[in-house]
């Protein structure tokens, strides 16, 4: 319930937003809007005024607009019909509306950042470097490796933009595959410079160079369902040894179990009742098998992040212009065929259990996927496509060009082809949305 009342706001709200974006300057334009709605299907509740309806409708998913002459076969050639407006005018119309979006989402943004949220996130500290990793289908070495990256380094900074903890490097590495980025490396005494050039991961489109954050010994959260939580472990506690062998990181832990044959093995922490042996049932799948049997996260650390009020605004303006521009940057890789389409879309079934997800979490988690999602639904309806604002838009720019407007049966026609792409587009996200479905279940 709470996943599906979660979707219905998220939809409800940025649909709305974007449409009233359209009416806003639809009106100040001196078109003719006949109806503006809240919601969609069978109309609850209706208000007539300066020439416009304004509708309460069944289903709260958004809302719509409608102008008059907005459709070929409905126009009568009156000045404030839609298509009787100049191209210049019908593009700021279309733009308007993920204009809204990019707007609330910059707002949203900077909410968040105002009133301050949690960040769970590693030390700036290497824990580990990986030797290779998989690049088209192949392995090899690590940028990482190749850079000189050793244990124990601390990243200060990225191309000059400091890195006080793992997220942060995160958050630039992830955005610049194929771009060679200068690290900021402490290591011991000296503070070194290297370059690595982030390879791109396939399947999330992102970059990564083989890292490992360095995970302390110490406990940070237990699963309660695990054995670690049936054997009392508490945040605080401390990772001693496996199989009586002293380990001195949780790093440590996760590379002495890729060489353990299967089995009982034993974990001991130190606890404030003393030492606690945490007996676990290893079946040979590796690392991430073990740890989820274990139950514990080690070396986590909690960040509080807030703004001021004059930082506020810039904050909420450069979050949602690294999201716009990473989703062009996703686009592009899509074209080139360096990420599958099923893996870069993401359809309803994807939003509605994120937005659930966000919800349980908490205000702050809804409220920023809520500007995540915002920012997306602006880009998406920019795309050049017919049917979509950008379609209009490069519509309108042809005709400015042209100096003259498409007729009406080439009109029907570019639209024709623009819903079928329109309708593909939806196909693939299902797609990827039943996909993911029966490989979590699988």
């Amino acid at each position: 319930m709470v996943t599906i009342l979660a979707f219905i706001v998220v939809l409800g709200i940025l649909v709305f937003v974007h449409e009233l974006g359209h009416f806003v300057v639809a009106k100040l334009a001196g078109i003719r809007v006949l109806r503006f709605s809240f919601g969609f299907g069978k109309v609850l509740f209706a208000v007539p005024w300066r020439g416009t309806e304004y509708a309460i409708s069944l289903l709260p998913l958004g809302g719509y607009v409608k102008m008059a002459g907005g459709d070929e076969r409905e126009r009568e050639g009156k000045p404030d019909e839609f298509l009787s407006k100049p191209p210049w005018v019908r593009m700021l119309v279309a733009f308007a509306g993920p204009a809204l979006n990019f707007v609330l989402a910059v707002l949203l943004f900077a909410a968040v950042a105002k009133m301050g949220y949690t960040l769970y996130t590693f030390p700036n500290r290497v824990g580990g470097v990986l030797d290779t990793v998989e690049i088209d289908g192949r392995d090899m070495p690590a940028p990482a490796r190749r850079a000189g990256f050793e244990a124990g380094d601390v990243i200060l900074a990225v191309d000059g933009e400091a890195t006080p903890y793992w997220f942060d490097l995160q958050r630039v590495v992830k955005t610049s595959a194929g771009r060679p980025l200068a690290f900021e490396v402490r290591r011991g005494a000296d503070v070194l410079t290297l370059e690595a050039q982030p390879a791109l991961d396939a399947e999330t489109g992102r970059g990564f160079v083989g890292l490992l954050p360095y995970q302390a010994p110490e406990v940070y959260a237990v699963a309660e369902d695990s054995r670690a939580g049936a054997s009392g472990l508490t945040q605080g506690d401390r990772l001693l040894a496996l199989d009586g062998r002293r380990v001195t990181s949780f790093n440590e832990l996760l590379e002495r179990v890729e060489g353990l044959p299967p089995g009982r093995h034993l974990v001991a922490f130190e606890t404030g009742r003393g030492r606690v042996d945490v007996a676990v049932e290893y079946d040979g799948g590796g690392a991430e098998e073990f740890v989820e049997e274990l139950g514990v996260v080690c070396g986590l650390v909690a960040v509080e992040r807030s703004e001021g009020w004059l930082g506020a605004l810039p904050a909420g303006a450069a979050r949602t212009w690294e999201i716009g521009v990473g989703t062009v940057r996703g686009l592009a890789l899509v074209i080139r065929g360096q990420v599958k389409v099923t893996k870069a879309l993401g359809g309803p079934l994807t939003i509605a259990r994120f937005a659930g997800e966000t919800a349980r979490a908490g205000f702050l988690p809804y409220v920023e996927y809520l500007a995540f999602l915002s920012v997306m639904l602006g880009m998406l309806n920019l795309l050049p496509v017919p049917v979509l604002d950008g379609g209009h838009i490069i519509i309108g720019a042809f005709e400015t060009v042209r100096r003259k407007n498409l007729s009406a049966r080439v009109r029907e026609v570019v639209n024709l082809v623009g819903f079928a792409f329109l309708v593909l587009l939806v196909a693939l996200a299902l797609f990827a949305d039943v996909t993911r479905v029966f490989s979590k279940s699988g």
